[in-house]
């Protein structure tokens, strides 16, 4: 229970930034007892920090608010649209910190565009000081063949969780309003399902592809 309620909290946080304590009860129609309980392995934890005061209705006293400590950890993503392969890593606000385009020749085996990705990521971890145990997942958006392509079936890569975030439905939308799809971007879409899926990720229950 108390797992379920941390991963619903965090899902609101990052939907709808800082908020105090009796709020997320309010919100999630929890006790106040069942939230304390909650952040404070969290706080402990360096997912959740202090950011200041809400001012409460009255003379009451003002409300401490929580958010999410972005300093906790990271998402990498990759993306592959036909030939481009995109790396990047983004905090857990979604800011790109550093990214990389790679052009791949005509039909690449799944094996060199495995290598080129993480090739990037290592560059990338190093030119950000960042050690591969502050990401909380790796996100991968292509086309199911693709990613059936590349034989990257594990769910893990190390310790780190691999998540799995179909292109299809971003090409599928592209073709029918018209609108391009953006090769060198697609690696924030992979951020993006490391960060949806934070709650997952961060109390110990990964997504699989």
């Amino acid at each position: 229970m108390k797992t379920q309620t941390q991963a619903r909290l965090i899902e609101l946080i990052l939907t709808e930034g800082a908020m105090s304590r009796s709020e997320m009860a309010r919100r999630l129609s929890v006790s106040a007892s069942m939230i304390t309980e909650a952040t404070v392995e969290l706080i402990d934890r360096g997912i959740l920090r202090e950011c200041g005061y809400k001012n409460s209705q009255g003379k009451g006293r003002r409300n401490q608010l929580l958010d999410i400590d972005i300093s906790c950890g990271f998402a990498l993503g990759a993306g592959l649209y036909e030939r481009t392969l995109s790396v990047g890593l983004c905090t857990l606000k979604g800011e790109t910190l550093s990214h990389r385009i790679i052009n791949l020749p005509e039909n690449p085996t799944g094996e060199y565009i495995l290598q080129a990705g993480k090739s990037a990521a290592t560059e990338i971890l190093s030119d950000c000081c960042i050690s591969p145990d502050k990401l909380f997942g790796i996100g991968l958006c292509m086309t199911r063949s693709d990613f059936e392509r590349l034989g990257a079936s594990d769910t893990h890569f190390g310790n780190v969780p691999v998540l799995f975030e179909p292109a299809d439905q971003i090409i599928s939308y592209s073709t029918t309003t018209g609108l391009p799809v953006d090769p060198n971007g697609m690696y924030v879409f992979g951020c993006g399902r490391v960060v949806r899926n934070l709650s997952d990720c961060a109390c110990g229950a990964a997504s699989s592809p």
